[in-house]
């Protein structure tokens, strides 16, 4: 069932999760604007319209392929030099929690992520805010996804913050009602005039600080000041005539490397393509809970791509808890030019709105992606100051010939290295556009790096040639098109330079293309 046909275009090409931030990178390239300025210009918009999914106090990652190099952009946020283990076992906790202050323990990277940008871009950054700033000051209507998801968070928070800032009297906008954020619009305001730098060191990392004092968050000045993304390159594998590029550690993006390159080791001549897929998906968690980390601390193995690491991963033993089908609240978006200039960007507070924990007078609220840290000291994600944690996110890239070809995400917490194999198999084996393949029923194994990957949870409609019982202990289904599976965008540049994009049902999506 194909939901909608794929957009095409002879120029550029925009996909997001929101209209309005697809409407704002469609205008920064019609203004003569590059991929990283319609990029920055796009990404600020969706910390305005689903700052639940990614606001200013989460993280970014990114692929940027300009002039026909492509490198990775990591900006997630370390640990504060503030925190420990110990902290949390005082306090009788076995786990770190998913909102409060004790949640929001890592420094916000997103703004990080537009510094990066901001060396390739070509136009003042004032003009790539201005959109953000107008939006928040003026409003928005809130979708339905929008409105949902400030009201469970509502239930749930006891951030004062927070309920000033997203409800009026303790209710939550309706789906329609139209949304203002001054505080969020001043915050992007002092940056644009500031400069991004601003985030880190300067008036606003002042402002900012203070007011993590006020909330009890352990971040301060000095974990601010000494963020610095990391720019290299990125990770590569081959898939038939095609290079697989994905983010580097302690993005999880080396899973699908890892997945896609373990079906040709596989001996399994049996099975259908389908169920070896479904088989390395197994195999490729037991890889990501094992040697995916901070790569400071725990480098990515160089043979992790070779047939006998390959056979050492299936020989290994894992145990775990029962996987629990949490997911993440994560946003994704695709940009990319006939000219090949492409990028592949994605940013989050982990789970929805993060923390809930809002800085007073900022209007954003923290990530608690320092959830997924591990209290155990015999764990390689175990929580200590001033380490990444394992992250969820990964944005993907394919060339084939030395062009451009595909871009490729989607939210979804743990789930995003499947979908990314899944789709493309679709893409590249089965011959679907864009639109074809996001729109296909979806399958997802929500397991986290503790978890035994004992759950499938598959849409309506999805169809399998193989018993699923050999794989899994516990099989549930969900209607079509639910959340849950992920929010995918993806682009494709056809041999003759025609660009196709495709966008989400699943959740707000839309691709668009200037016209000229």
């Amino acid at each position: 069932m194909r939901t909608r046909p794929d957009v095409m275009s002879l120029n550029a090409m925009v996909s997001t999760s929101s209209i309005y931030a697809s409407r704002t990178g469609v205008k920064v390239l019609e203004d003569g604007g590059n991929i990283a300025d319609a990029a920055i210009a796009t990404s600020a918009v969706l910390a305005v319209t689903q700052n639940n999914l990614c606001g200013l106090g989460g993280d970014g990652f990114a692929l940027l392929r300009m002039n026909g190099k492509i490198v990775s952009i990591n900006s997630s946020g370390k640990s504060s030099r503030n925190i420990n283990a110990e902290m949390y076992g005082k306090k009788g906790m076995k786990s770190i929690p998913y909102m409060g202050p004790l949640a929001a323990i890592t420094v916000p990277g997103l703004v990080g992520l537009w510094q990066e940008l901001e060396r390739h871009s070509s136009m003042d950054t004032k003009d790539l805010l201005k959109y953000a700033i107008k939006i928040a000051r003026e409003g928005f209507p809130v979708t339905h996804n929008y409105a949902r998801s400030i009201e469970l968070t509502l239930r749930r928070t006891r951030d004062r913050n927070f309920r000033d800032t997203f409800s009026s009297n303790g209710l939550p906008p309706l789906q329609g009602d139209v949304f203002f954020q001054e505080d969020l619009a001043s915050t992007i305001e002092s940056l644009s005039n500031d400069g991004l730098d601003s985030f880190y060191k300067g008036n606003f990392a002042d402002k900012l600080s203070k007011a993590f004092q006020k909330s009890e968050v352990v971040i301060d000045e000095t974990d601010l000041s000494k963020h610095k993304p990391k720019v290299q390159d990125p990770l590569k594998s081959f898939y038939e005539d095609r290079i697989i590029y994905e983010l580097p550690p302690n993005s999880q993006g080396a899973t699908v490397n890892f997945n896609l390159n373990s079906l040709r080791f596989m001996k399994d001549d049996d099975l259908s393509y389908e169920e070896k897929i479904m088989k390395s998906h197994l195999i490729a968690n037991k890889f990501r809970r094992t040697f995916i980390g901070d790569p400071d601390r725990m480098p990515l193995p160089s043979n992790y791509l070779d047939e006998a690491f390959y056979w050492k991963v299936v020989d290994s033993s894992e145990s775990g808890k029962s996987a629990s089908g949490k997911d993440g609240d994560t946003t994704y978006f695709t940009i990319a030019n006939t000219d090949g200039d492409a990028i592949s960007i994605i940013q989050s507070n982990y789970t929805g709105f993060g923390s809930t924990v809002v800085p007073e007078g900022t209007g954003f609220s923290l990530q608690n992606r320092g959830s997924y840290f591990s209290l155990d000291p015999a764990h390689h994600n175990y929580l200590e100051p001033e380490k990444r944690t394992f992250h969820t996110l990964c944005a993907g890239m394919v060339e084939r010939n030395g062009e451009f070809e595909y871009s490729i995400g989607t939210m979804g917490g743990d789930i995003q290295p499947q979908v990314h194999v899944n789709k493309i198999h679709e893409l590249i084996d089965l011959g679907m556009t864009p639109q074809e393949a996001i729109d296909l029923p979806r399958i997802n194994i929500p397991a986290n790096i503790y978890e035994d990957p004992d759950l499938l949870i598959f849409e309506e409609g999805a169809s399998f040639n193989y018993d699923l019982s050999k794989y899994f202990k516990r099989i549930r289904q969900t209607s079509f098109l639910d959340s849950s599976h992920g929010h995918c965008q993806i682009i494709k540049r056809g041999e003759n330079g025609v660009l196709f994009g495709g966008a989400d049902p699943r959740g707000d999506g839309f691709a668009l293309s200037p016209l000229f």
